[in-house]
């Protein structure tokens, strides 16, 4: 990272040189879940003007065919196990290229402030005394069920969702989520960055008293072409998951909504990417 700040000072990175040292701004704009159509009108605009732009893994790359051609681009994409900056890195070079002068648009997958860490990077910025703004995002926690045919609320099913991370679940029985508590609450539970920890999860749940024939769908690649569903029991999902192929990044849902999608995938005008059943 040192080295890239260094460019950038001397104004050799495009999108550095130029520049007025004046302060710029930061906007924390998420890109939303997956289809680069459904990034805001707001969120297309200010892509348009931005001098920086650090962006995540899971964003739609077409977006970046809308930054300007002198814009510096810097990826500081995360996966499980696998981090090209920490967060206090990205952080840092948030505030490096606002004190520049910079436009900055640091662009992440669905929106900022639903497990996108955007509550810590405004805080920093705050503590920097950087001006910023924050352009929501379609969350992909109600947009990618949406686009399975899955509504996470439906009158007379669900009259609430939650919506928990499960990255950090798996092989620990310490864990900040109450999964006892979520098993009997009677709400929808969308589970993101879970796949890996699905089975200890589902465990957790039926432990807790879940009824074993709880509907559940796991959605791979949301709102894209590439989308898939898988839909079972939450006794069998993770079996099942395991058996299609199922890979991050997928979101779980698990409730009787579900088995609205269910209805929706059998209605031959309805159309949707691909669904396999495995109940």
């Amino acid at each position: 990272m040192s080295m890239l700040l260094d460019k950038c000072a001397q104004g050799s990175t495009p999108g550095c040189a130029g520049r007025k040292p004046t302060r710029g701004k930061v906007i924390l704009l998420g890109a939303g879940p997956g289809d680069p159509e459904l990034i805001t009108l707001k969120g297309l605009r200010s892509l348009r003007k931005a001098d920086v732009v650090i962006y995540d893994r899971l964003i739609p790359l077409e977006l970046l065919d809308e930054v300007p051609d002198s814009a510096l681009r810097v990826f500081v994409g995360k996966k499980s196990g696998d981090y090209t900056l920490a967060q206090e890195e990205i952080n840092h070079l948030l505030i490096f290229y606002a004190q520049q002068g910079h436009l900055v648009v640091r662009l992440k997958g669905g929106d900022p402030f639903v497990f996108g860490r955007g509550g810590e990077e405004a805080l920093a910025l705050v503590a920097a005394g950087i001006p910023f703004e924050v352009i929501p995002g379609i969350s992909s926690a109600i947009a990618v069920p949406a686009a399975a045919g899955i509504p996470v609320t439906h009158r007379g099913l669900a009259s609430s969702v939650t919506i928990v991370t499960g990255h950090e679940q798996a092989g620990s029985d310490s864990t900040a989520v109450d999964w006892e508590r979520l098993a009997t609450l009677g709400s929808t539970l969308v589970i993101l960055m879970g796949v890996e920890a699905l089975p200890y999860i589902c465990q957790r749940l039926l432990r807790a008293g879940m009824a074993a024939d709880m509907p559940a769908a796991v959605i791979q690649q949301g709102t894209l072409p590439t989308q898939r569903v898988v839909t079972a029991p939450v006794l069998e999902i993770a079996e099942e998951a395991r058996k299609a192929g199922i890979k991050s990044p997928a979101i779980i849902v698990i409730g009787e909504v579900v088995a609205v999608g269910d209805v929706l995938a059998s209605f031959s005008g309805y159309v949707s990417p691909s669904r396999a059943s495995g109940a």
